[in-house]
């Protein structure tokens, strides 16, 4: 997908801050909104450009809850608004879609009772090398290793057969995989694509050797003896 779509964003975006929650570029993310701040960032959306910004909040206090405003992370990523439900009692389901990597600059204040920040839009850096023989070979590890255990979604299985680049591909691989949130960050942060392919490479095959090392139980009834 390309950024034309976004020509006339102003590099000030709403703030949706989320524990835990690390929103890529090229993937949906559904969404309830149900707390008057977000309620009202939400109409404001729906009444403008679609945008929000999904930012991860760093960390807990020692007492288990979180300062006001919460610390948040610097990148983030902006998203469209690409399908709404408004129930009957002011709170909306959506369908957010993550647009573009962006790196947070300063909150202005303003009368509104959500955050907003000046942010800049941030590009990926193309890999140095052809991009299909490392596409070919990390979809065909991320199937060896995802689908030993679980079958595909069918509308993952076929952007997997489609020919998207590889910074779609590891970006889709990162928000399908179960990995720890700060790992979920960090390919976040990075605009490099090669990075992120080696990062998502080395860890599917560390899960590959862990599964392999662990003996699969034997069927029963077992299989004739060739003896």
């Amino acid at each position: 997908m390309d950024d034309l779509d976004l020509h006339d964003f102003s590099n000030v975006t709403r703030l949706f801050p989320l524990p835990k929650v690390v929103l890529f570029p090229h993937v949906v993310l559904p969404l309830h909104i149900f707390e008057p701040r977000y309620r009202q960032m939400t109409e404001d959306a729906l009444a403008d450009d679609r945008l929000i910004t999904v930012v991860q909040i760093k960390a807990r206090t020692e007492t288990g809850g979180w300062t006001e405003p919460a610390p948040i992370e610097e990148v983030g990523c902006l998203g469209r608004i690409i399908r709404h439900q408004r129930l009957d009692d002011g709170r909306f389901n959506m369908l957010l879609l993550g647009r573009k990597r962006v790196r947070l600059r300063s909150e202005p204040r303003t009368d509104k009772l959500y955050r907003v920040a000046e942010v800049d839009l941030l590009d990926d850096i193309n890999p140095k090398q052809p991009e299909e023989p490392r596409r070919i070979a990390l979809v065909d590890l991320f199937r060896r290793v995802v689908g030993r255990e679980h079958a595909l979604d069918p509308d993952l299985s076929q952007l997997l057969d489609a020919r998207v680049p590889l910074g779609v591909l590891v970006d889709v691989m990162a928000h399908a995989l179960s990995l720890p949130v700060g790992l979920k960050q960090a390919l976040l942060n990075e605009p490099s694509i090669d990075k992120r392919c080696a990062a998502i490479q080395e860890r599917l095959e560390q899960i590959e050797q862990i599964a392999g090392a662990i003996p699969r139980p034997r069927p029963f009834p077992p299989d004739f003896s060739p003896n």
